[in-house]
């Protein structure tokens, strides 16, 4: 059996090794990585695995017998492949050699399970990784792989948008400009929200929020970004969007949010936070959670970075080959200026700028 490269998570740290190629089940293509997003979900599940481990089992998802040091995560997940050869019971409409997209998961006789999120599944820092057929999305031509890539976390913002159900004259507060922020932006831009603002501490990711399309900046430790929010909100709702990340905006965005106001928590947040429920329940708050997307929304991203309506280029800021993840993990886990770096599992290379 062939070999093949992949980038692993283990003991807190990331490492490249060798393994054995996989090969396609019933129903399943193998696929090449030609690109694939660091998310700060990686980075998170590298730096706080005993977290994840234990937020895991809570939720039955893992052994309860497994230790911190015995999880072992192939990573990648915002990914643009390529199609090498189909498993049995396929029904192979795509040629080999297509690019290929899809939401990053696979129907096992285990039930769902995430590619570069769940042990025992190749994630997309894989030379080669294995994808469900029944989800395959085709690429267009001429779209940019690092695009493709980019899919993902623009579905993330757009599911957390739509749960807001947004109505005119309602105005929007995005939390943090990162890639999920900008993602948020891009999606409330499309839906024709007249009142964005962008709130981040960092000057470069308030320009690029205005470039994916908020109207207001401001910066949280000079400005009250919620008292502008709520102000051109006038007395129509305001919809408030986490993406920052930290687990204590939850209770300082329900303390500070206005009355009949909706916050959506995109962030993942293993750790326990206190609250006090009362602020929520006497402004009678929607608090709501969004966690991944559907298909259609996945697709419906696809659609619109196919057709240039997402200024995704100015989120690219560096790429790096599979051997050099380690070290752009290290970069990427210290103030670094980095928005979005795409691994490109089929060479080598050390991360740099784009």
């Amino acid at each position: 059996m062939s070999s093949m490269k992949t980038v692993v998570m283990r003991d807190g740290s990331v490492h490249v090794e060798e393994v054995a190629m996989p090969e396609p089940g019933r129903g399943q293509v193998l696929v090449k990585s030609r690109a694939c997003g660091i998310c700060g979900s990686d980075l998170h599940i590298v730096h706080h695995a005993r977290e994840v481990l234990d937020f895991y089992t809570e939720m039955g998802m893992l052994d309860p017998s497994l230790a911190a040091e015995d999880l072992q995560i192939s990573l990648g997940h915002e990914f643009c492949a390529e199609i090498v050869a189909y498993g049995p019971d396929t029904q192979q409409e795509l040629p080999v050699g297509q690019r290929v997209t899809s939401i990053p998961f696979i129907v096992s006789d285990e039930g769902t399970l995430g590619v570069g999120t769940t042990p025992a599944v190749y994630g997309a820092y894989s030379e080669y990784f294995l994808l469900d057929e029944s989800l395959l999305l085709s690429v267009p031509d001429g779209m940019d792989d690092a695009a493709v890539a980019i899919t993902e976390p623009m579905a993330v913002g757009l599911h957390a948008v739509n749960l807001g159900q947004l109505q005119p004259g309602e105005a929007a507060l995005v939390a943090g400009c990162g890639p999920i922020g900008l993602a948020c932006i891009a999606a409330l831009k499309q839906q024709g929200v007249q009142h964005i603002v962008a709130s981040d501490p960092q000057a470069a990711n308030r320009d690029l929020a205005l470039a994916f399309g908020a109207t207001h900046t401001v910066d949280p430790t000079a400005d009250d970004e919620v008292a502008l929010a709520n102000s051109l909100a006038g007395d129509q709702r305001l919809v408030i969007l986490e993406c920052v990340g930290r687990p204590q905006m939850i209770p300082q965005l329900i303390e500070r949010a206005p009355e009949g106001a909706c916050i959506i928590f995109s962030g993942i947040h293993t750790e326990e936070v206190p609250i006090k429920p009362a602020f929520a329940t006497v402004k009678q708050l929607n608090l709501r959670f969004s966690y991944y997307y559907t298909p259609e929304e996945y697709a419906e991203c696809l659609r619109m970075l196919a057709s240039g309506a997402i200024p995704w280029q100015h989120m690219l800021t560096g790429k790096v080959g599979i051997d050099g993840v380690p070290d752009a993990f290290e970069q990427l886990s210290g103030p670094n200026p980095h928005v979005k770096v795409v691994v490109e599992p089929w060479r080598n290379g050390t991360l740099q700028a784009v």
